[in-house]
């Protein structure tokens, strides 16, 4: 899956190349002073002119940048594309315009019709059908012959333009690198979120197996059949805890199953001193939740809101408002500061982060008397 998306941003690149240079070559095409004939000779002196810079492109684009500066070597890439620009722009045109730089097309005619060389030309003043060059003695009288301003600003407008390309196409190639490493980014945290919630659900599981199996050897020795029946009743437990719970999300309905099934075994150990009750919706929307997102606030409330001493209790609310559904679980308390027993409630924090970033809420109310937990989490279809 990723080669393949990768295959496609790079041939997706690759067209953005090709369209653009397409159209840069199919300039000189159109805008012909006569519209009905193509200027072949100036056509082809155009692409003549801007062959050095695909070249300059292609050696960019293929060699250089993904060779040298992907590696991080940045000052040999910076050097090696001064030298190529150099030696494209600076040392090639002086060797083939014998020591000058050519505004013009060789081979210009004047306006009598003679064919003249354009820097001979230039340095007499003659007017070429092309356009106005200074007057006769303008080296003459504003500068010396060695310096040719005039003649030197090709040169200035080739290396912009040679830095223009090389600038427009590392923005294209380091767009779609970032694009890349975006996507990647969000695979890892998508593979680490997931790591990391597989790791706090084994930590949920092994409390419940050995509450429920201390319930069942409690049972035994009371009643030897319904312990039969309990060990039915875990073994459904067991199916949604190994399989159903291996689904980033569950349906409520199944999750509301698991919690009365839950409930019932553990109130096999207690005597009708203890008030345990759960509410929930008369029709339970089809809607979907992280699976056993509720088993610490169940299990803490069994292992430190019951007593059997004094009378206690375990209120359980759930209900679903529009796109939200909060839980409510309230207990009597016998043993103070009881969270700091465990990791358990530090886990579902971590586990609710992981899940919906700042997209919940999560309310706790200690006193001496009572333990109250509403959490309130957005609902998946």
């Amino acid at each position: 899956m990723k080669q393949s998306q990768d295959k496609k941003q790079y041939a997706l690149e690759n067209l953005i190349y090709l369209v653009i240079w397409l159209f840069v070559l199919v300039i000189p095409l159109f805008v012909s002073p006569d519209q009905d004939i193509i200027n072949w000779k100036s056509a082809l002196f155009y692409w003549k002119t801007i062959a050095p810079f695909f070249m300059l492109f292609l050696l960019n684009n293929y060699v250089l940048a993904p060779w040298i500066l992907t590696r991080k070597k940045l000052y040999l890439y910076l050097l090696s594309i001064l030298v190529t620009i150099f030696l494209f722009f600076t040392v090639d045109p002086l060797i083939r315009n014998k020591g000058h730089f050519s505004p013009f097309p060789p081979n210009l005619k004047d306006q009598d019709g003679h064919v003249f060389d354009h820097f001979d030309a230039w340095e007499e003043g003659i007017i070429p059908s092309s356009g106005q060059f200074p007057g006769p003695g303008y080296l003459r009288k504003n500068g010396p012959m060695g310096f040719r301003p005039f003649l030197v600003a090709p040169m200035v407008n080739n290396w912009l333009t040679a830095i223009l390309i090389i600038g427009s196409n590392l923005f294209i190639k380091f767009l779609f690198k970032s694009m890349r490493d975006d996507r990647q980014l969000k695979e890892l945290e998508k593979h680490n979120l997931q790591t990391e919630l597989n790791y706090l659900k084994t930590q949920i599981n092994p409390h419940f197996f050995m509450n429920t199996l201390n319930n069942i050897h409690a049972l035994i020795d009371l009643n030897a059949e319904k312990a039969k029946d309990v060990v039915i009743e875990l073994s459904r437990l067991m199916r949604y805890v190994l399989y159903d719970s291996s689904y980033p999300y569950v349906a409520l309905k199944k999750e509301i199953e698991f919690l009365y099934n839950y409930i019932g075994l553990m109130k096999i150990r207690y005597t009708d001193d203890v008030d345990i009750q759960i509410s929930v919706p008369e029709t339970i929307p089809d809607v979907k939740i992280p699976p056993l997102l509720f088993m610490t606030f169940i299990e803490n409330a069994f292992k430190h809101g019951i007593s059997y001493q004094s009378e206690s209790y375990i209120y359980t609310i759930v209900a679903v408002d529009d796109s939200k559904l909060t839980f409510m679980i309230e207990n009597s308390i016998y043993r103070s500061a009881f969270l700091q027993q465990g990791v358990g409630l530090e886990n579902v924090k971590k586990r609710l982060q992981l899940l919906y970033q700042d997209n919940f809420t999560l309310h706790l109310e200690d006193t001496e008397e009572k333990y109250k937990i509403i959490l309130t989490i957005p609902l998946t279809s």
